[in-house]
């Protein structure tokens, strides 16, 4: 788009002088456009919807190959043309922070029991307890709303011990406790009992926000380890590791936007064929773009495929595992 505007004999930002004969379009030493300060409405519009064509152009030409030309945008990328296309740590950024922020919409919100509904459970536990010793009858039922410390590491506490323990949840008063169970306080029972008193008022969708909090770290890690298990499969050509890399950052953009279309499409359809979608295309996906890059047979290509999605799929749930497991302790 061509500018008209006046120019200065100095740069607005850095006070270069220019000099007789010499190009003033940019400056030399700072590289700011060299116009008048006072800008008209029409130029600060002008501005504004060239900034806007330009980057809606390369999103375009982002899209187009991302989505219907696989591993042709790394290819192009990895051959120098990177102007026309939006850059792929810009590209995962914005499309991973569109994909959580829809997941984390579409946890349906619960209301965790309030404290005074358990107060009033262990209340009538206890009585239920206090009836069994006086009648010596071991057949009367309660509901069983109690946490799974019941069973783990050797120790028993009922609904109403963790809620008096809550009140008081200090390390003195937790080794208390479990000494009263006749048991160690050792490392493991601590931070389990500890853990299961905060967790106590906590609803399965507050503990899944909370674990969506690292699951974007958790996806950036993993990242370079899907380009590391490609670089092995692909060890004889000898390509740079950031050539995986790159190609690791557009697959899992191009995931993240089908799990996107899923997490859109299910509000308006359900139905088996967006789990059957999300389960083949990246698979066929994943195939044309390695054939598309490295050029190797559809025999070899295809074994390579399940041998990457097999490995990765063990990789990756073992990661997601550990990660609820830190988000749990992290409470």
């Amino acid at each position: 788009m061509a500018h008209s505007h006046s120019k200065l004999p100095a740069c607005a930002n850095c006070g270069y002088s220019f000099q007789a004969e010499q190009p003033d379009e940019f400056c030399p030493q700072c590289g700011q456009q060299n116009q008048e300060v006072s800008l008209s409405l029409g130029h600060v519009t002008e501005e504004f919807l060239e900034g806007i064509f330009h980057f809606d152009s390369k999103v375009f030409r982002t899209a187009k190959l991302l989505l219907f030309k696989p591993g042709e945008l790394t290819k192009r990328f990895l051959q120098g043309h990177r102007m026309p296309y939006v850059p792929p740590i810009r590209l995962y950024i914005f499309i991973s922070f569109v994909f959580f922020f829809l997941l984390s919409l579409s946890i349906t919100p619960s209301s965790t029991r309030p404290s005074k509904e358990l107060i009033k459970d262990a209340d009538l536990r206890a009585a239920a307890d206090s009836v069994r010793r006086n009648t010596n009858q071991s057949d009367i039922l309660v509901l069983d709303g109690d946490s799974p410390m019941n069973t783990i590491l050797g120790m028993g506490f009922s609904q109403a011990d963790l809620l008096k323990l809550s009140q008081d949840l200090t390390p003195a008063r937790i080794d208390s406790a479990i000494r009263s169970r006749g048991v160690e306080p050792t490392f493991m029972r601590k931070l389990a009992l500890r853990q299961t008193v905060r967790t106590m008022n906590l609803s399965p969708e507050d503990i899944t926000r909370k674990w969506l909090k690292n699951l974007p770290i958790l996806m950036f890690i993993l990242m370079p380890l899907f380009a590391l298990l490609l670089k092995g499969l692909y060890l004889r050509q000898r390509q740079f590791y950031l050539s995986h890399l790159i190609f690791s950052i557009h697959f899992h953009c191009f995931v993240f936007v089908l799990f996107i279309l899923n997490l859109v499409l299910s509000r308006f359809s359900g139905g088996d064929w967006l789990e059957l979608a999300l389960m083949v295309l990246p698979a066929v996906y994943f195939f044309l773009a390695l054939r598309n890059n490295f050029g190797q047979s559809v025999p070899k290509t295809l074994a390579k495929v399940l041998l990457m999605m097999t490995t990765y799929g063990v990789v990756l749930t073992a990661s997601i595992v550990l990660s609820v497991i830190v988000s749990v302790l992290l409470l």
